[in-house]
């Protein structure tokens, strides 16, 4: 949880009298704390996401500041505001296309206005806003587990503008490997990765962790934006060497009708990992979703145990692909010779093939209705 630079800054020309000279496109970036460093050895004192601010005392060289922006941007610097003075008393012209260029928000105040009285406030504005940020996951998972008093909780919702009859769509997601022992690490960075994209596109927006998940609630975005931050997560997140499984939910109104919404989320997310695909909407789940809701698995795996159940051991014990063969045969619609022209084999061997699955399953695939049951099996094949 974390405020944007944009909104930090947003009144520092009437509060500090800053002014921003470059970066303009880096105001999204996220802004976790605040130090002031004159060091230029400065990823010794930095995590990332920080605001640095300096006089430039060592700056007793043509090029120092320029050098020292390229070490805080490497470091994962949020914002730079240099304090003009005696040390640096202006900014060169490649400083600022620099910042431009890594988008790196530059500020500047006057020698008057007191570094330590600006980060003091910045500091307590950072927990202030992250106390509200705990609150509010706090109350929207309440919401959801159905804990406490709903109409209390609604009420505390909306003193923080997320409004009862607003749009919410969930977002569940997980790491390919779980046991990953830097999991914490990769699943911060994840959260303030994903919470950058979200917020430059609309500002209600909440963040928990359920289980080994991140859960993104996304308030009055529209469909169009929805896809939009899925799209832009994975335009860049493909250089991570972490795989990210994502489900979304409908996006529905009304705060009292989220807890199912989550579970859909849920559920998508669950697919995803099953189907080793990026992301998995609820929406276009299809015949997934009649059969993720049942409300007895027993009857599902029943169902497949009847159905592909004898034939899954038959190629166990025998070493043979005929599960394979029929889901090929099932996917081109039945026709023989189809399959035959594209498994490169006669249309005698695949009736051959075909008459032995009746056999050991005892359902004729030749037959409509049987082949609906062996596709339906298929499908719950896929959940089990």
């Amino acid at each position: 949880m974390a405020v944007t630079v944009g909104k930090l800054f947003g009144n520092g020309t009437v509060l500090y009298q800053m002014k921003l000279l470059a970066g303009q496109k880096g105001l999204n970036n996220l802004v976790e704390w605040v130090h002031i460093i004159e060091n230029d050895e400065v990823s010794q004192f930095l995590h990332g996401n920080e605001v640095v601010f300096t006089s430039g005392i060592l700056n007793n060289y043509d090029g120092w500041l320029l050098e020292y922006a390229k070490k805080l941007y490497a470091a994962g610097t949020s914002a730079f505001v240099v304090n003009i003075g005696p040390y640096t008393k202006l900014i060169p012209k490649e400083v600022m296309e620099y910042c431009n260029e890594v988008k790196m928000p530059l500020y500047t105040i006057p020698w008057e206005t007191r570094m330590v009285d600006v980060t003091r406030d910045i500091c307590y504005r950072i927990m202030q806003k992250e106390q509200v940020e705990i609150s509010i996951a706090a109350t929207i998972k309440n919401i959801i587990f159905k804990v406490g008093d709903l109409e209390t909780q609604i009420l505390q919702m909306e003193r923080y503008g997320y409004l009862r009859d607003s749009q919410f769509c969930f977002i569940v997601m997980s790491f390919d490997n779980e046991k990953d022992p830097d999991k914490d690490f990769n699943m911060k960075r994840l959260k303030m990765y994903s919470e950058r994209i979200a917020r430059s596109i609309n500002e209600l927006y909440i963040s928990f962790s359920y289980n080994e998940y991140l859960v993104l609630v996304l308030v009055n975005y529209g469909n169009y934006d929805v896809d939009n931050f899925v799209n832009s997560f994975f335009k860049n997140w493909k250089r991570h060497p972490w795989k990210v499984y994502i489900g979304i939910s409908e996006n529905k109104e009304g705060i009292k009708a989220q807890d199912e919404n989550f579970k859909k989320a849920l559920t998508a997310m669950k697919m995803a990992k099953r189907q080793d695909k990026q992301v998995v909407f609820y929406t276009k789940l299809d015949i997934y979703k009649l059969l993720l809701n049942s409300k007895d698995d027993e009857i599902l795996k029943n169902y497949y145990e009847e159905t592909l159940g004898k034939l899954e051991k038959y190629d166990k014990e025998n070493n043979t692909n005929l599960m394979e063969f029929l889901d090929i045969y099932l996917k081109n619609s039945g026709n023989v010779q189809l399959v035959a022209e594209k498994q490169y084999i006669h249309r005698n061997t695949v009736n051959n093939q075909l008459k032995k699955i009746e056999k050991i399953t005892n359902h004729n695939p030749l037959n409509l209705e049987e082949k609906l049951k062996f596709t339906l099996a298929f499908y719950i094949r896929e959940i089990i």
